[in-house]
């Protein structure tokens, strides 16, 4: 199981599962309307990353040890 595999695994799921929260609508800075475009942006990313932050790291953990230990099964 190689270290680099397991965490670009583990990020690309994590991105992943955080995309429905990044890309959904309704969040406060939408009523804001001098908001910039810029902190609308930096609200959704930084919004969808962070919410249920515990949960998609084990998540995202569990699933690269998974993946990871399968394709290094495969190379033997």
């Amino acid at each position: 199981m190689g270290l680099k595999n397991f965490l670009i695994i583990s990020i690309s799921i994590y991105v992943l599962i955080s995309l429905p929260a990044i890309l959904g609508i309704g969040y406060v800075i939408d009523w804001i309307p001098e908001a910039t475009l810029f902190q609308k942006l930096k609200g959704y990313v930084i919004g969808g990353l962070l919410y249920k932050f515990l949960i998609k790291v084990i998540i995202a953990f569990i699933a690269g040890i998974i993946v990871s230990l399968i394709l290094s099964l495969r190379r033997q």
